[in-house]
C-alpha cells in the first residue's frame, strides 16, 4: 500500500477514536500516533535509502556516458548546453569552448548544406534525424561520425532541446576511400566513376539538367614509357593529375582515373562556353609543365587529347555508356587531329546508333550484327571468332583483367582487317564476328584467317609475367539465309573436334551430311553413357533488391577432351536417336541430388516430349515422392510442340500436388496461345530472351512486353526477364516492373559449387 495512503487511514481511525474515547483510550491514542511516528520516521529513512542509492546508480550511469559515449546536449535553437567528456576528449576541445556554441564549431566546410538542411528540417518536426557528418578536430584533423538526433521534452512534454549521440566512423570512412581512390594519384579510380556517373546522370535525366564529361588522355604515353622507364612515366601522370586537381579546386567538378592514362572530369549545368574555356585551360596548364616526349609526332612535350560530351538531358535521355561513348568517340577525333586537340559536340545520328556499341570495345555488337545481316542482297562471308580460355582467365584474374585481353583481341583484328572492306563486331565475352559482303575477297580474308588470325601468338604476356595463349577458334559460313546460325552451328563443332576452324557448307552431299550428324551423336552418346551429362545454374533474382531467389538448371556435355558444351547442337540428334528421355533423366538426378544438400529453389527445363511420356513422367512423380517438389520449378517450354494441352494441365495438376510451380518459357516468342494458357494453373512467365535484348533499341517491343506486363499482373503471374547482358537492360527491366531477372549481367550457367551449391 502507498505509504501516504496507509498514514491517512491510521489519522482517519485515530481521529474517531480519541473523539468517543475516555481519557484511558486517549492515552492509548496518543500512544498509537506516536508509534505511527515512529512508523513513518523508519519509512522515511528507507525512502531516503532508496533515493539515495537510485542516485548512486545515476551518477555511475552519467559517469560512464560521460567517460565512453560521444554527445551532446542543444536547445531548441541549436546551442550546445551539454557534451559528455570523450566527445571533448575525442575532439580536443574544452567544455569552455564549446558550451553556448552551435555544432557548427565542429563542422567540416565541405559538408554538403544539404545534409544540413535536412538534419534541421526533420528535428524541427519533432523527428528523429539520423545519418554521417563530416567534422574537424580542434586541430584541423577531419573526422566521419555516425549521428542520431532526438528532440528532449520536459515533465510537461513541452520540446526543450536536442539530444545528439554519435559513433566515430573514421575508419570505415577512410577504407571507403581508399576503395574509390586510385593508388597512384589518389584520384577518384574507375570504380568510383562508374558508380558516381550513374547516380549524376540520373539525376540530371531526372531535373532535365545539363551535363558534361570530359575525356582525357596523355597523347604517346606507351612510348613516353619504353624510352624514360616506369617511374618517369608515373611522375608523369602524377604531375598530370596534380594539375587537374588544381584546376578544378575551387569547383564542384569531379575527376577521375579511369586507365593507365585517361582521366575524366564531370561538370554539372555550365555552358558550352564554359567547358571549351575550362579544357582550354587544361591545355594551357599542360603546355606550361614542358615535360619533354621525344617520342610524340605532334610536339616536343607531353600533349592531351580531349573529347567532350555536354549533354541538354531536356533533349537527350541517354545511358551511362552512351554517355561515355559520345565523349570516348569525341576524344579519338581529337587523336587522330594532333595533340592538345579538343573535340566537342554530339551526333545526333551516332547517339541514334549508341544502342549498337559495344561499351568494352567499343565495337558494333550482337545488336548491330543481327541488323546488318538483316539488310544484306547478296552472298556473305561471316566469321565468328571463339576466344579460348577466356573464361578461365576471368576466373583467375578477374572480369577487368578479361576486358583487357578483349580489348587487346579487337585492337589485333583492327590492325589486320581493312575496315573498309570488312564489318567487325564484339558480339560478348567471349566471342567477336566478321561480316565480308564482297564475294571477291572471300578468299583473301579466309587466307588472312588461317594464316594471321588463328595463328597463335605465344608471346603475349600478361601483369602476372606469365606466358598465356588466348588464341582463337572460328566458324565460317557464306551465303544469305540462317548465316550467323550456320556459323554458330560449325564454331561449336570446331570447339569440340578441337580444330582451328569449321566451314559450313550448304552443298555437303548425303553422305557428308550423315557423317556429319554421327560424329555429333557420337559426342552425345559418349556423354550420355559415361555420365557427361552435368547441370551448370545461373541465378534468378528479384528486381526489388537483386538477391537471388532460385537457380535455374542448365544442362551442359563434357566431351572426352574436358571441353563443356551446350547440348542444344546435339538434342536432335538426341530425338533422333530416342535418348532424349534418358538425356532428361541423368539431369534430373543429379539436379535432384544437389537439391536435396542444399536449401535452395531451382528451376527444371521440361519440354512437351517429356510430359507427353508416361514412363518419364513416371520418373518424375518417383523423384518427387523421394526429394519432395517444395522448391522445384519446372520450366515448360512453350512451342508449336504442343499438340495436346489437356496432357500438360494433367501434369502440372500432378506436380502442384507436391508444392512445385510451374514457369513457361520463352513467353511471347511467337507460338503464344493465350486461350490455352489462361487455362493452365501457372505462376511464372518467362519472357522471350529475344524480345528482352530489344528492348533499349526497338519500341515496338517495349510496347508489346508492357501489354505482357499487364496481361500477367492481371492473371497474378510473376513475370521474369532472360538474357539480361547490361546494367541499362536491367534499368529497363525494373522500370517495366518486371520481377525477376536472369542473364549474364547477374551470372553466367556455372558450376554448383562456383555459386556455393554442395554437390
Amino acid at each position: 500500500m502507498n505509504i501516504l495512503k496507509k498514514v491517512e487511514l491510521h489519522i482517519q481511525e485515530l481521529k474517531l477514536l480519541f473523539e468517543q474515547s475516555n481519557d484511558d483510550t486517549k492515552n492509548s491514542t496518543l500512544n498509537s500516533l506516536k508509534d505511527l511516528f515512529e512508523e513513518l520516521e523508519n519509512c522515511e529513512g528507507e525512502l531516503l535509502t532508496k533515493l539515495k542509492n537510485e542516485k548512486f546508480l545515476l551518477k555511475q550511469k552519467n559517469a560512464i556516458i560521460d567517460e565512453y559515449i560521444f554527445m551532446t546536449t542543444s536547445d531548441k535553437s541549436g546551442s550546445i548546453v551539454e557534451v559528455s567528456q570523450a566527445y571533448l576528449d575525442f575532439t580536443g576541445f574544452t567544455k569552455e569552448e564549446i558550451v553556448g556554441k552551435n555544432h557548427s564549431i565542429f563542422r567540416n566546410h565541405d559538408m554538403d548544406k544539404k545534409i544540413i538542411k535536412n538534419l534541421w528540417d526533420t528535428i524541427l518536426q519533432d523527428k528523429v534525424w539520423e545519418g554521417n557528418l563530416k567534422n574537424n578536430k580542434s586541430t584541423g584533423e577531419e573526422y566521419w561520425i555516425h549521428t542520431i538526433i532526438k528532440p528532449l521534452y520536459d515533465i510537461n512534454n513541452v520540446k526543450i532541446g536536442y539530444t545528439s549521440i554519435k559513433e566515430d566512423i573514421t575508419t570505415k570512412k577512410r577504407l571507403e576511400e581508399i576503395s574509390t581512390k586510385d593508388d597512384l594519384t589518389m584520384l577518384n579510380n574507375r570504380k568510383h566513376f562508374d558508380y558516381s556517373i550513374k547516380q549524376k546522370l540520373s539525376k540530371a535525366n531526372s531535373e532535365h539538367e545539363f551535363i558534361a564529361l570530359v575525356n582525357i588522355e596523355v597523347d604517346y604515353y606507351h612510348e613516353y614509357q619504353q624510352i624514360n622507364g616506369t617511374t618517369k612515366a608515373h611522375k608523369l601522370l602524377i604531375s598530370i593529375s596534380n594539375m587537374l586537381a588544381d584546376n578544378t579546386k575551387d569547383t564542384k567538378h569531379e575527376i577521375f582515373r579511369l586507365s593507365e592514362f585517361e582521366f575524366a572530369i564531370v561538370i554539372l549545368n555550365q555552358s558550352d562556353l564554359y567547358i571549351k574555356n575550362f579544357t582550354d585551360t587544361i591545355v594551357m596548364e599542360t603546355k606550361k609543365l614542358k615535360i619533354i616526349n621525344a617520342e610524340s609526332k605532334t610536339s616536343k612535350y607531353v600533349t592531351l587529347s580531349i573529347g567532350i560530351a555536354n549533354v541538354d538531358t531536356k533533349i537527350y535521355n541517354i545511358s551511362t555508356n552512351d554517355f561515355y561513348n559520345i565523349a570516348n568517340a569525341n576524344l579519338a577525333k581529337a587523336q587522330t587531329n594532333g595533340g592538345n586537340n579538343i573535340e566537342a559536340g554530339i551526333n545526333k545520328e551516332y547517339v541514334k546508333n549508341l544502342k549498337n556499341i559495344d561499351n568494352i570495345t567499343k565495337l558494333p555488337n550482337r545488336s548491330a550484327l543481327v541488323n546488318d545481316l538483316s539488310n544484306i542482297k547478296d552472298d556473305a562471308m561471316l566469321i565468328l571468332l571463339h576466344i579460348n580460355q577466356l573464361n578461365s582467365l576471368k576466373d583467375l584474374y578477374g572480369f577487368e583483367f578479361a576486358s583487357n585481353v578483349i580489348s587487346k583481341k579487337a585492337n589485333e583484328l583492327k590492325n589486320i582487317l581493312n575496315y573498309k572492306e570488312t564489318h567487325l563486331y564484339n558480339l560478348n565475352l567471349q566471342e567477336f564476328a566478321i561480316l565480308i559482303t564482297n564475294k571477291n575477297l572471300f578468299d583473301k580474308y579466309f587466307l588472312l584467317l588461317k594464316h594471321s588470325i588463328l595463328m597463335s601468338n605465344d608471346s603475349e604476356e600478361n601483369d602476372y609475367d606469365n606466358y598465356l595463349l588466348s588464341d582463337f577458334t572460328a566458324g565460317i559460313a557464306y551465303g544469305i539465309q540462317n548465316i550467323f546460325n550456320h556459323a554458330d552451328l560449325v564454331l561449336q563443332e570446331a570447339i569440340i573436334s578441337q580444330v582451328k576452324y569449321k566451314s559450313y557448307k550448304t552443298n555437303l552431299s548425303a553422305k557428308q551430311l550423315q557423317e556429319d550428324n554421327l560424329n555429333r551423336l557420337k559426342v552425345y552418346k559418349n556423354a550420355l553413357h559415361t555420365g557427361k551429362i552435368v547441370p551448370y545454374f545461373q541465378p534468378i533474382v528479384d528486381t526489388k533488391d537483386d538477391s537471388i531467389t532460385k537457380y535455374e538448371a542448365l544442362a551442359r556435355i563434357e566431351t572426352e577432351h574436358g571441353k563443356v558444351v551446350s547440348p542444344y547442337y546435339f538434342l536432335d540428334s538426341a530425338k533422333e536417336d530416342k535418348t532424349f528421355e534418358y538425356f532428361t533423366r541423368q539431369m534430373m538426378q543429379k539436379v535432384f541430388n544437389i537439391f536435396s544438400k542444399n536449401d535452395v529453389q531451382i528451376s527444371f527445363n521440361l519440354t512437351y516430349e517429356n510430359i507427353s511420356s508416361e514412363t518419364m513422367v513416371d520418373y518424375i512423380k518417383n523423384r518427387l515422392d523421394q526429394f519432395g517438389g517444395d522448391g522445384i520449378t519446372f520450366e515448360i517450354l512453350e512451342s508449336e510442340d504442343i499438340l495436346n494441352y489437356d496432357i500438360i494441365e494433367n501434369f502440372i495438376t500432378m506436380v502442384k500436388t507436391y508444392g512445385c510451380k510451374i514457369s513457361i518459357d520463352d513467353f511471347g516468342s511467337g507460338y503464344s496461345n493465350f486461350t490455352n494458357i489462361i487455362k493452365l494453373d501457372i505462376d511464372y512467365i518467362k519472357l522471350d530472351g529475344s524480345l528482352i535484348q530489344k528492348l533499349n533499341t526497338d519500341d515496338n517491343v517495349k510496347h508489346m512486353i508492357s501489354g505482357l506486363l499487364v496481361y500477367a499482373k492481371n492473371s497474378k503471374l510473376k513475370t521474369i526477364a532472360e538474357f539480361v547482358s547490361s546494367q541499362e537492360l536491367a534499368d529497363t527491366v525494373k522500370e517495366l516492373g518486371i520481377d525477376y531477372i536472369q542473364g549474364y549481367h547477374y551470372g553466367e550457367p556455372k558450376p554448383p559449387e562456383y555459386y556455393g551449391l554442395k554437390c
